[in-house]
């Protein structure tokens, strides 16, 4: 099984348990290294309230904030794999 096949099943696995992400790739060109490289920026769903003023009441508004950067598949992996870990220990806490 190949690597975007399991960060695939482990963002539905996160989707289930009600945690979204969005993964962003950036591609640019290292000096460094002299090539390019991808840069992967993971971006939770989080909640903001806010105050419509039409109806007068506070509404949920959904936004993204950036959770996290990395330059691999396998970090991006990684993180998810905590993410879940971090996610079913809460759970289990309640």
């Amino acid at each position: 099984m190949n690597i975007n096949q399991n960060i695939n099943k482990l963002l539905f696995a996160l989707k289930q348990k009600g945690e979204l992400y969005k993964i962003n790739s950036f591609q640019f060109y290292s000096e460094k290294v002299g090539k390019y490289c991808t840069k992967y920026q993971i971006l939770k769903r989080t909640f903001e309230e806010v105050y419509n003023v039409g109806t007068g009441e506070f509404e949920l508004k959904e936004k993204y904030e950036q959770d996290y950067d990395c330059y691999g598949k396998v970090e991006l992996m990684k993180y998810l794999i905590d993410e879940y870990k971090r996610i079913g220990s809460e759970a289990d806490g309640k």
